[in-house]
């Protein structure tokens, strides 16, 4: 299969997902599920990082349309993850792994590399999304437990996902 094509077919699969599923789960407001991240986490290497902020760009939009929320939060937690996305990789990694990679995921940043490069991209992602969504000073406990509880929850979401079905042992969907 063409790969613009299996992008584009992962990319409506993740905002299907996110926005008939993970934005419908009564899970109260501590806990946000968002998967959809992983599309970016996970878009391969060889392409510039503008095709990066696109895809990022139609990703967080669609699913600010999708979930009727206020435009534009999603959106920007996701260009903000996308733009910083190589520099986490760089963090993540040692010389001449970019060479050998062909997208950074389980099973080739493997668990402790990858968990980092999730984290700290999680972290970025909902700092921008629940700051954006309504952050106040007289509030930071709150801020800082939704903060604490979505991350975790979607690291282990996303970890899941990527042992099941993205790793490159098995034979790898995307």
């Amino acid at each position: 299969m063409n790969n613009i094509l299996r992008y584009i077919l992962f990319f409506l699969l993740f905002v299907l997902l996110q926005v008939f599923i993970f934005e419908r789960l009564p899970l109260g407001h501590f806990c946000y599920p968002c998967v959809y991240v992983l599309f970016i986490l996970i878009f391969p290497f060889g392409y510039p990082t503008t095709s990066l902020l696109l895809w990022s760009f139609a990703l967080g939009l669609m699913v600010d349309v999708g979930s009727g929320g206020v435009l534009g939060l999603h959106t920007s937690a996701c260009l903000c993850m996308g733009l910083l996305r190589n520099s986490f990789l760089k963090l993540v990694s040692t010389k001449g792994d970019f060479e050998q990679w062909v997208r950074p995921d389980l099973g080739s940043l493997g668990y402790s590399r990858f968990g980092l490069f999730l984290f700290i991209s999680l972290l970025v992602h909902h700092v921008v999304l629940f700051f954006l969504e309504g952050f106040r000073v007289e509030y930071i406990h709150f801020f800082l437990l939704r903060l604490s509880i979505s991350l975790i929850v979607n690291m282990v979401l996303i970890m899941l996902l990527q042992a099941a079905f993205f790793n490159q042992r098995r034979s790898a969907i995307l």
